[in-house]
């Protein structure tokens, strides 16, 4: 189960409750297990409680158990100084365990609070328990998320037991941090003083004495229990030693595969390194051939050096020297043009990457130029429109200038109205003049016409006269 996954039911603690210490309560005797610090919580473990824990961590240590602790969180009535007693314990038998882990359940945690409200109503969970086989003493990093998630109280303790190391400890809150105690008590009633002090001695391994009482320790009734319980050991049939031969044929033959593929790689690196020897070898007589040569062309020219001929080997040293001059200095030459040539690779490098984008800002302008292109009707038609409109305005200012014009002499602005004037006049005249001929009209129409008898038939044929209806 995850640490996400792991959800505890709400429980409620006590307020701790003052009274006085065991060690100082004479109905109790205490023994101290390690020398307790002075800075530590005092704990007082009850001396049965210690035993059932001993013998439950004892019952199996290939993987860790556990429990809860159940007791009182107490302050020292004459003190008033903080302390926890430990009395009575509950297994956990519903759980996650492996030989390095121990995790709570849903089921472990309602069982415990059901046992103890069934059996101990009056104790407070004042903290919890379990194993570390043969991992010695310390909270993991998962011990510490249970402790600061589920039992964060400030007097909430965790106790911790290696079976095979025989070692134990108790940790508790300080300044905010899981730290572990030098040392606790464990009490008992004064009557059971001899059990107690053989239950601390067998904790420190410490022998007992002869004769003392108290029966067995919770480590050798553990182990007596194991050797009585221990199963049948299986004998094994003909179809285990079958699979048992065929398990050890494939195991021998993955070994000699191998082994066989471990000679052939030693095989192939001892060929490369012979051939690489041969190799270095025949270097080495190119070499002293080479060198061989050159040292016998020396010794022929100081031979002919000393033989009177000076000047032939002077001619050829001079030679050779020009020719060497001359090398070096069209190396030199080969040098410049090579860094001339790079520097020239540069700059048409630079030249080409401008000319590209020149030629895609002008591939944009030509873009731009066809779709204004594709335009262009529309454009002249609105641009006749446009000197049509210019035409209009134009004439209409030289209208309004000349009637500016006009307005600059005060005789043509008198003239002007006086134009103006008659102008309304006559116009007056002219509609009252349509009136009255439209009101002469309209009585003309509106006279009753005269009744017209019908005339005789004439027997003559004389035509008839013309009339206008």
């Amino acid at each position: 189960m995850s640490h996400d996954e792991m959800v505890f039911d709400d429980v409620k603690y006590r307020e701790p409750e003052r009274r006085c210490r065991p060690d100082r309560d004479r109905r109790w005797a205490c023994l101290a297990y390690g020398v307790p610090g002075v800075i530590d919580l005092p704990i007082y473990l009850d001396r049965e409680t210690a035993d059932l824990i001993e013998r439950h961590a004892l019952r199996d240590t290939s993987v860790e158990l556990g429990g809860i602790l159940l007791g009182k969180e107490c302050l020292d009535e004459k003190t008033g100084l903080p302390f926890v007693m430990v009395t009575k314990s509950l297994e956990a038998k519903h759980y996650e365990n492996t030989q390095a882990s121990f995790t709570y359940t849903h089921d472990s945690w309602e069982e415990i609070t059901r046992e103890r409200d069934r059996l101990h109503p009056d104790l407070d969970i004042v903290g919890w328990y379990h194993t570390h086989p043969d991992f010695g003493i310390f909270l993991s990093s998962h011990d510490q998320f249970i402790h600061r998630h589920f039992f964060a109280q400030p007097l909430q303790i965790a106790y911790v037991v290696d079976p095979i190391r025989q070692t134990r400890g108790f940790f508790h809150w300080r300044d905010g941090e899981l730290a572990e105690v030098e040392g606790y008590y464990l009490f008992a009633d004064r009557a059971d003083r001899i059990a107690l002090t053989r239950l601390v001695n067998d904790l420190e391994n410490f022998p007992n004495a002869e004769g003392g009482g108290g029966g067995l320790s919770p480590r050798l009734e553990a182990q007596l229990i194991a050797m009585l319980t221990r199963p049948v050991t299986h004998h094994p049939t003909a179809v285990d030693r079958t699979q048992t031969a065929v398990l050890f044929s494939l195991f021998g033959s993955l070994v000699g595969m191998l082994v066989l593929t471990a000679g052939l790689v030693l095989y192939q690196m001892y060929q490369s390194v012979a051939d690489q020897a041969r190799t270095l070898k025949e270097l080495e007589q190119s070499t002293g051939e080479i060198v061989s040569a050159q040292r016998l062309a020396l010794d022929s020219l100081l031979e002919e050096a000393s033989n009177g001929r000076p000047d032939k080997f002077t001619d050829q040293y001079n030679r050779v020297v020009r020719e060497r001059d001359a090398a070096r200095k069209e190396a030199e030459r080969s040098k410049t043009i090579d860094v001339a040539l790079t520097d020239r690779s540069r700059q048409l490098e630079v030249a080409n990457l401008k000319l590209s984008k020149d030629y895609e800002s002008a591939k944009k302008i030509v873009a731009q130029y066809n779709e204004e292109k594709k335009k262009s009707p529309d454009l002249l038609s609105r641009l006749e429109f446009l000197e049509d409109a210019v035409k209009t305005k134009a004439q209409t200012i030289r209208e309004k200038d000349a009637i500016l014009e006009t307005v600059k002499d005060a005789d043509k602005v008198e003239a002007l109205i006086n134009r103006y004037h008659r102008t309304w006049y006559t116009a007056a005249a002219g509609w009252g003049l349509f009136l009255v001929a439209a009101l002469g009209l309209f009585t003309m129409l509106g006279q009753p016409r005269p009744v017209v008898t019908p005339r005789e038939e004439s027997t003559t044929d004389d035509p008839p006269p013309h009339r206008i209806v």
